[in-house]
């Protein structure tokens, strides 16, 4: 008897299957095992993306190769052959107990059978035996197409569902210690994973570890929050709840969270003498102390601030708490939930808003005494948010610069090494008897460190690596400028240069460019950039930005599309250029400006070549002066593409400026630019300043157009009930401001959110009143938009002659007025009407039309919407594997953008393929994916869509009762939303069932 594994790498009688493609058709056997395969099916699996002309022939191969594998000697047309051929197709014979997937269901079974009827025992043994066979994700090395892959998906969600019913057993039965360690390793690889995360929970609070508990609640919760924008649900929050409030005993135990002591810390005692004195002092002024430790990077500062807290813990018995404020871990809300759990704070008590964990912390360290250390501060802001409540309590600060700021603070610049300290800590690393033998050849290479101690620690490792070197030889290739930045490099420590000795190496020009290039942190830049950074012409910005790249200071990152050389600053130079640039922090800040401006006259020009955003720039853009600026005026796309990063950090600086002016104009700007990727921050970060910065300007029609920024973003990610919120702050400023024109748009854009959350009478309220807004203050452009929505409205509502009148006025006013977005919108969503109406080669005319403008545009988000239309139409006309194609490349498309919403209705596309096809497997899985999704989502919509597909479906394999059921739930929500066409469609489908019963 043969053996298969499927759950782990493919085996075939515990050995493994190759070559690769020989294994991807035994993988599409055996999950259709015992049923015909066809050679076609076989051939999407090994080519998903497009067959060669091969394929039948390579197909064949690999068949036979099986056969000599599976049955050697054994003839194809003999009996006992298990790899049969008929009609064109290949049936694999696989009995129950050879493949190992049989026998994990057989068990998983048989224990959810008897944790249902109370067996826990019994039950847990029964899903260990089922998950003891699996030694890995599913089919983990085999590259299938869709339904390989589909049923890997599929035996991998059975594997966690049946751990969790294992885990759920073990914990009724008081296991909880052991299944502690298990559960972390799954929490630490998906903390979003609810289930795992609620048991984990219960396990460490009935294991006494109430505290771990918390953390791992606050964990999840957090990254449901970043990653997914949701809440905890019922089941987390319940097993956080259920943790009992610790024994007030407990907070009396000192808490010491301090890094341990660094074993060759050395000298600093000078520093290490003042930070004593201040930090040791001061006790009845009635605020905490406080001392920020700035210096460039690499100068040594934690390792600093480390060793004097540990010699401060002594003044401080009642807690030494730490933080590491540098990224998402560095958020203040963050931060305090650590430091209130160390405190003795349950997950229960702990509250979820800033200002209430703020003023309870503050309370906690009101009457202790309690140092706090925070590593890498950002700004006075962080820290502020962060500092405890009583004049007992000490805060130690590292940063990267001076916190100007930062009230009642004192301030010490860490200073270099000095050539003994420097010297006793290479002889600490490398040894102290090598030291001794080449004195002078070690002050050399010291001095090529320029007294960072990070630089003394790469070299010193280096040494230690390698015994036999002379350290002259090391000394002599850190001297060749040329090989400096790649010797200052061992494993994850990188100075990138010897940066201080770079610099003095410099001209003055370059210096000055230098200093300049730090009061803008960019993440890249260009000649453009720096010939207006600098104030003078590009071929003089260009030699300077060389001679830089020449001195390894600067870096060269590509070539851009549009033509351009793009350089960045490593982060270290970047530190020290900018503590450099607070010499002379007017000229720092004049060329910053020059930067902002520039790029925001840039943005403006972007914005109105692509004709983009739902608020446009009321200015013309200036003259083109520039290659620069031609080359945004011709092609505007690609610079967007690149730029956007550079766009999000000048607002950023700009807002932390306090230029609330300049940050409202290029948020604005932005709007309009951003590709839709709703996954990521940038745009909402921008749109955020925004908001922010028009209401310190007290600008309210900047603060409406940023909130109407912000319901798009919530609207993109599919968050429609924050789009909502957002967009009806944004129509009561408009309102009250009296700007029919601004009303009018977002009027617009929140009649899309209405007709989702199946608010049909309101959207074409809303719809309607924007239009005749529009007409009255003559916005033409947003009398498209509103058009094309009323459109889409007049068409789910079943009037089609409406519909397709609404898109042809929307067309002629977009096509007048040069608006390409409008123009694709209304060719895309009017060649929908047609297909429904049976009009399909005007349909397929009109997306062709819609394609071409998307795709000349770079708009890869409306390129995916128009190929799901292509798609379905090509899914009608019988065009099959055309439509197959279009449809994968819009789910492609949305995939790299991250677009949830959209991705899901390429997939319920893809499902009514597979139906079409007959692949009633695969279509049925695809449309269980999207009804979960859509439910997830919110989107009713979306939801009656499914259930309208499954109950066909169903309907159509015989399971009438099923599909009536998914039906009538279909036409509630349709009814709900009064689609009259999806409505006509549900009845018809229920109709033809009853008739068929009727027949029977």
């Amino acid at each position: 008897m043969t053996r298969y594994g499927l759950l782990g790498p493919l085996t075939v009688d515990g050995s493994s299957v190759s070559p690769g493609q020989q294994r991807t058709v035994l993988a599409a056997l055996l999950v259709q095992a015992n049923q015909p395969v066809t050679t076609s099916s076989l051939v999407d699996e090994l080519w998903p993306e497009g067959a060669p002309d091969s394929a039948n022939v390579i197909v064949q191969m690999c068949v036979s190769g099986l056969r000599k594998l599976l049955a050697p000697g054994v003839p194809a047309r003999d009996a006992r052959q298990v790899l049969r051929t008929s009609g064109g197709s290949y049936t694999l014979g696989v009995a129950e107990d050879e493949l190992d997937q049989a026998i994990f269901l057989r068990h998983a079974d048989e224990g959810v059978r008897l944790a249902e009827a109370g067996r826990a025992e019994a039950a847990a043994e029964a899903l260990r035996a089922a998950l003891s066979g699996w030694r890995g994700p599913a089919l983990a090395d085999v590259t299938g197409g869709r339904i390989v892959s589909a049923h890997a998906a599929w035996l991998d969600e059975r594997r966690a569902a049946t751990l969790e019913r294992r885990i759920q057993a073990e914990l009724e039965l008081g296991r909880h210690t052991e299944v502690v360690t298990e559960l972390r390793g799954r929490v630490e690889a998906e903390p979003t994973q609810e289930v795992f995360a609620a048991q984990l929970v219960t396990a460490l609070a009935a294991a006494g570890r109430r505290g771990e508990a918390a953390e791992v609640f606050e964990t999840a919760r957090r990254a449901l929050a970043e990653e997914l924008g949701v809440r905890p649900g019922g089941r987390l929050l319940d097993a956080v709840r259920r943790i009992d409030a610790p024994e007030r005993a407990a907070a009396t135990v000192p808490v010491a969270q301090l890094p341990p002591h660094i074993a060759d810390f050395t000298g600093r005692q000078e520093v290490l003498d003042r930070i004593a004195v201040t930090l040791g002092s001061g006790e009845g002024s009635g605020a905490p102390r406080v001392l920020a430790l700035c210096g460039p990077g690499g100068i040594g500062k934690s390792a600093l601030a480390v060793r004097a807290a540990h010699d401060l813990r002594e003044s401080f018995p009642d807690a030494q708490v730490a933080a590491d404020l540098r990224g998402g871990s560095g958020r203040p809300a963050d931060v305090l939930g650590h430091f209130l759990r160390a405190l003795g704070v349950s997950g229960a008590e702990l509250p979820s808003g800033l200002t209430e964990r703020q003023n309870l912390w503050r309370g906690r360290t009101a009457g202790a005494r309690v140092l706090v250390l925070l590593d890498d501060a950002r700004d006075e802001q962080q820290v502020r948010a962060l500092l405890p409540g009583g004049d007992g309590c000490a805060v130690l600060v590292t940063t990267r610069r001076r916190l100007l700021g930062l009230e009642g603070a004192s301030t010490i610049t860490v200073p270099e090494l000095t050539e003994r300290d420097a010297l006793d800590l290479l002889g600490a690393l490398a040894g102290t008897g090598r030291v001794a033998a080449e004195p002078e050849q070690a002050r050399r290479l010291l001095r090529l460190c320029g007294g960072l101690p990070l630089a003394v620690r790469i070299v010193g490792a280096k040494l230690a690596a390698r015994e036999h070197e002379p350290i002259g030889e090391l000394a002599d290739r850190v001297a060749d400028r040329h090989g400096t930045l790649g010797e200052l490099r061992a494993g994850d420590l990188d100075v990138r240069a010897t940066v201080e000795v770079s610099y003095a190496e410099c001209t003055a020009a370059q210096q000055r460019a230098l200093r300049l290039m730090g009061a803008l942190p960019l993440p890249t830049f260009t000649r453009w950039t720096m010939a207006t950074l600098l104030d003078q012409d590009r071929r003089g910005a260009a030699e300077t930005v060389e001679e830089l790249v020449e001195a390894q200071l600067v870096q060269v990152v590509g070539r851009d599309p549009i033509g351009g050389l793009r350089y960045r600053l490593h982060d270290l130079i970047s530190a020290f250029a900018a503590e450099k640039g607070l010499s002379d922090p007017v000229a720092a800040d004049e060329a910053a400006d020059r930067v902002v401006r520039g790029y925001l006259a840039l943005a403006l020009r972007a914005h109105d070549a692509l004709r983009a955003g739902r608020f446009p720039p009321s200015a013309p853009p200036e003259p083109a002066r520039s290659d620069t600026a031609r080359a945004v005026r011709d092609d505007p796309g690609p610079w967007r593409t690149e730029e956007t990063p550079n766009l999000v950090a000048a607002t950023r600086w700009a807002y932390d400026r306090g230029w609330w002016g300049r940050v409202a104009e290029l948020a604005g700007a932005f709007a309009g630019l951003a590709e839709r990727r709703p996954a990521d921050t940038g745009a909402r970060d921008v749109a955020v300043l925004g908001l922010l910065a028009a209401r310190r300007a007290g600008d309210a029609r900047a603060e409406a157009v940023s909130l109407c920024s912000l319901g798009d973003l919530r609207w993109e990610s599919g968050l429609a009930g924050s789009a909502h919120r957002y967009y009806s702050l944004a129509v009561a400023v408009f309102d009250a401001l009296g700007d029919d024109c601004g009303l009018a748009r977002v009027l617009t854009a929140q009649a899309d959110v209405d007709i989702e959350g199946g608010r049909v009478d309101q959207a074409r309220a809303g719809l309607q009143r924007a239009l005749l807004l529009a007409k009255v203050v003559g916005d033409e452009q947003c009398q498209a938009d509103a058009l094309d929505q009323l459109g889409s409205l007049l068409f789910d509502l079943g009037d089609y002659p409406a519909a397709e009148e609404c898109f042809v006025s929307c067309r002629a006013i977009a096509e007048s007025l040069g608006l390409w977005r409008s123009v694709a919108h209304a060719d895309k969503r009017l060649a929908d009407v047609l297909r429904w109406t049976g009009e399909c080669e005007r349909a397929g005319a009109l997306l062709a039309s819609s394609l071409r403008i998307a795709r000349e545009h770079a708009d890869r988000h409306w390129e995916g919407h128009v190929l799901r239309s292509l798609g379905q139409l090509q899914r009608v006309t019988g065009e099959l594997d055309a439509a197959e194609e279009s449809l994968g490349t819009a789910l492609e498309l949305f995939t790299g953008l991250r677009h949830r919403h959209a991705r899901c209705y390429v997939l319920h596309s893809l499902g009514e393929l597979y139906a079409t096809r007959g692949d009633t497997a695969r279509a049925e899985l695809g449309f269980a994916a999207c009804r979960e999704m859509f439910g997830e989502l919110n989107d009713w919509r979306g939801q009656g869509y499914t259930l309208l597909s499954l109950g066909t479906l169903w309907a159509a394999r015989g399971d009438h009762d099923a599909a009536t059921g998914l039906l009538h739930g279909a036409l509630g929500i349709f009814e709900r939303l009064g689609y009259r066409r999806l409505q006509e469609v549900t009845v018809a489908a229920l109709h033809d069932i009853a008739s068929a019963g009727n027949a029977s």
